[in-house]
C-alpha cells in the first residue's frame, strides 16, 4: 500500500505576520533595548537631526558674542580714525568731523538695539520656561528687572563698550584742533544721552562758549578768540534738557547744578532768548508808534467837524494808548504766569523781566527739586538729608523758594 505524502499548500505568506513592529511603538528606555537586543531583534528608528534653534541660549550666546566682536571692531576703526584727527597738523573740515560723530551715533544706537534684542531674548526665555522660572525665584526677578528696563527704553549697553565710545566722543570735541559747531554739539549730546555718561557735559559745554575757534584747514593751524556772550554761543534749550534726565537719572546733584549753570544760567543764553523771542515782539512795539500815526491820519480825513490836525492827534493818542495797554497787560500776564511751578517759585521782589529771562533756569530747579524730593505731594517739605539742604540752600541763592507754604498741597 502506497503512502500519500500530505503537504502543507503553498500560498502567498500573510503581510502582517511579522512580529516586530508592535515593538517599535513601546516606549524606549534601556530595558526594551537590551531585550531587543537580547532578542536578536535590530531596531533602526529614524535619526532626528538636532538643530539649534534661534530660542537656543546656546545659539542666543552665540550670536550676541558675534554681534560684540563686530561693534568692538566697529569701536577700533572708529578710534583710528579719530587718531588721524588727532595727529594731523591741520585743522579738520567740519564735515569730517561731523561724519565721524555721526559714525559714533550709529554705533551708540547699535550698542542700545542689541542690549534690547538681548532683553527681548530674556522677555521670550521667561515665558518659554514658565516652571524653571518658578523653581528659581532670584533668577526670574534678575530677568523681570532686565524685561522691565527694555520695555521702558531704558537699557543700558555693555559698559567696557560704552565707555570706549564714550572716550572717542570726548577726545574728538576737546581736541583744540575741532570746532565744536550746533550740529556737532547735537550730535555729542545724543551719543552721550544714549550712553548714559553725563560727566563731561559741563565741560563740553564750557568749551562751547570759550574754545577757541580753529581757522577751517589751517595748518599750521590758527586760533580766533571766542565770545562767550554771543548769540551763537548759547546752548539749545533741547540738548540742556536732555543732558540734565541723563544727570538727574544719575542722582548726581554736582553734576546737575554744573549742567544748569553752563546752560540756562549762561549769558550768552539770556541774549539768545531775547533776540529769537523777544526780537519780533519789540520790533513790533517800535514800529507800533509810525502806524498808529498812519492810521490816525487816514481816520482823521472822514470827518470834517474839527481841523485835522488836531483829529489827527486825538486818533493818534487813543491808538497809542490802545496798544501800549493791551501790550502791558500781556507782558505782565506772561511774566506773571506761575501755573507751570510745582515746588520751586520766585521769591518777592524778582523783577519781572528777569523772571521771564530767567524761567528756563527756574524750571530745571524745579525738575531737580521734583526728582530729589518725595512724590507724594503730601509730603512734600518733609525731606531731609545733605544734599535736600544743599539743594534748598543753591535755589534760595538764585532768587527762588523751595516749597512756598501757601501754594503746597492742603495750605492754601
Amino acid at each position: 500500500m502506497k503512502r500519500v505524502a500530505l503537504r502543507a499548500p503553498r500560498g502567498p505568506k500573510p503581510q502582517g505576520s511579522r512580529r516586530a513592529l508592535p515593538i517599535a511603538r513601546l516606549p524606549l528606555s534601556t530595558t526594551s533595548g537590551s531585550r531587543a537586543s537580547n532578542n536578536g531583534l535590530a531596531l533602526q528608528l529614524p535619526k532626528r537631526s538636532v538643530q539649534p534653534t534661534t530660542s537656543s541660549p546656546f545659539f542666543s550666546t552665540r550670536r550676541y558674542a558675534s554681534t560684540s566682536s563686530a561693534q568692538e571692531l566697529a569701536i577700533q576703526e572708529v578710534a583710528q580714525e579719530a587718531s588721524v584727527v588727532h595727529n594731523a597738523d591741520e585743522v579738520p573740515s567740519n564735515d569730517t568731523v561731523i561724519q565721524l560723530l555721526a559714525k559714533c551715533e550709529k554705533l551708540a544706537q547699535s550698542l542700545i538695539l542689541s542690549e534690547q534684542d538681548q532683553s527681548d531674548e530674556a522677555t521670550k526665555n521667561v515665558e518659554n520656561n514658565a516652571i524653571s522660572s518658578l523653581l528659581d525665584l532670584e533668577e526670574k526677578k534678575g530677568t523681570s528687572a532686565r524685561v522691565s528696563k527694555a520695555a521702558n527704553g531704558s537699557a543700558t549697553p555693555d559698559p567696557r563698550l560704552a565707555d570706549a565710545l564714550s572716550r572717542i566722543v570726548n577726545e574728538i570735541v576737546k581736541d583744540e584742533k575741532v570746532f565744536i559747531n550746533e550740529e556737532a554739539l547735537e550730535l555729542y549730546t545724543k551719543i552721550q544721552t544714549l550712553l548714559q555718561r553725563a560727566e563731561h557735559f559741563p565741560e563740553v559745554f564750557h568749551l562751547y562758549a570759550n574754545k577757541p575757534v580753529p581757522e577751517e584747514n589751517s595748518s599750521p593751524p590758527k586760533f580766533h578768540k571766542a565770545s562767550p556772550k554771543n548769540v551763537n554761543s548759547a546752548i539749545p534749550a533741547e540738548l540742556a534738557n536732555m543732558a540734565l534726565d541723563v544727570a538727574i537719572a544719575q542722582k548726581n546733584l554736582s553734576l546737575v547744578l554744573a549742567i544748569i549753570d553752563n546752560t540756562f544760567c549762561a549769558p550768552a543764553f539770556h541774549r539768545a532768548k531775547i533776540v529769537r523771542k523777544a526780537g519780533i515782539p519789540l520790533g513790533g512795539l517800535a514800529v507800533a508808534p509810525m502806524a498808529c500815526y498812519a492810521l490816525a491820519s487816514v481816520a482823521s480825513t472822514f470827518q470834517n467837524t474839527m481841523d485835522p490836525s488836531y483829529a489827527t492827534g486825538i486818533a493818534l493818542a487813543a491808538s497809542l494808548a490802545y496798544v501800549g495797554g493791551t501790550s502791558s497787560i500781556g507782558i505782565i500776564a506772561i511774566t506773571t504766569a506761575n501755573d507751570q511751578m510745582e515746588r520751586v517759585t520766585w521769591i518777592p521782589g524778582i523783577p519781572l523781566r528777569h523772571r521771564w529771562l530767567r524761567e528756563e533756569e527756574r524750571a530745571a530747579m524745579d525738575k531737580v527739586a521734583v526728582a530729589w524730593g518725595f512724590k507724594d505731594p503730601y509730603m512734600r517739605g518733609e525731606e531731609v538729608g545733605e544734599e535736600w539742604e544743599s539743594l534748598r540752600e543753591f535755589i534760595g541763592m538764585r532768587g527762588m523758594i523751595l516749597d512756598k507754604t501757601e501754594l503746597m498741597e492742603g495750605m492754601e
